[in-house]
């Protein structure tokens, strides 16, 4: 099935997302990583590309950037096609590095543009890779930091506009850290099995808030009680906008649990 046509965004910001084919570890290794970090910015330059976060996995990567809708393409495939020449060269591969093409989605709300800062900061922390955001060298928080609190200019890999927008939402660095600890009810963009668990970590939330509010001791109970089953599935389907179908089997895998509320 073809792949929708891309959504242009009305204030030139998307969050991006780049995979590798078949879930390959594309950038496993520590100077891969860096190595796409360099080509990131210096593509950024040549295509007026203004970069406000970023985190790079060892098997995708998250931007959140501003662009003119013709040059995003144009900065993603280079950017793409040139890490695929360096990795296939540097593990004697050939064939796709990246799968397909790049994701990406609009950003067009401060809201939701603060949302996606957290979000793609706490990859890493997701992943049960680090505890903290700033723990995790290949993504933007450590240079927020540096720069909030050091008043350092940028390494060149952000944009300066972004910290605009920061300082308009966040009096310091705390204030802008503990953010990152919020669990987010957004819907993001993303591979597969991260969207899966970050979905399921929705409807868990909302299951959660329900149960508490009507007094329910456990998922299990709220299973095996067809009326509160379908008032809580309704519930959840008006705070995330998923299906039906799909609320229900994640409510069925919370209740195997019996999990104590």
């Amino acid at each position: 099935m073809p792949r929708s046509k891309r959504k242009q965004s009305g204030t030139d910001v998307y969050h991006v997302v780049s995979r590798g084919n078949n879930q390959n570890h594309i950038l496993q290794k520590n100077d891969d990583k860096k190595y796409f970090r360099s080509i990131m910015r210096s593509r950024a330059e040549k295509f007026g590309v203004k970069v406000y976060a970023y985190c790079i996995m060892s098997n995708h990567v998250h931007i959140l950037l501003k662009s003119d809708f013709k040059n995003l393409s144009l900065f993603m495939q280079e950017v793409n096609s040139v890490y695929a020449i360096y990795h296939n060269y540097k593990y004697g591969e050939s064939g796709h590095v990246f799968q397909g093409r790049f994701y990406s989605s609009v950003v067009e709300t401060e809201g939701y543009l603060y949302s996606c800062i957290r979000y793609i900061h706490n990859n890493p922390v997701k992943a049960y890779m680090v505890s903290s955001i700033l723990d995790y060298p290949f993504s933007s928080a450590a240079e927020y930091y540096d720069t909030i609190i050091y008043k350092k200019k940028t390494e060149g890999y952000l944009s300066e506009e972004v910290f605009s927008y920061i300082k308009q939402r966040f009096r310091n660095w705390e204030e802008f850290y503990e953010f990152h600890n919020i669990f987010d009810n957004q819907e993001f963009i993303d591979i597969k099995e991260e969207k899966e668990e970050y979905d399921f970590q929705r409807v868990e939330r909302q299951m959660l808030i329900f149960a508490r509010e009507n007094d329910i001791k456990s998922f299990k109970t709220l299973d095996d009680v067809p009326y509160m089953r379908q008032r809580a599935v309704a519930f959840c389907k008006r705070e995330t906008g998923m299906t039906e179908g799909k609320i229900e089997n994640f409510l069925k895998i919370l209740a195997t649990g019996v999990r104590p509320l």
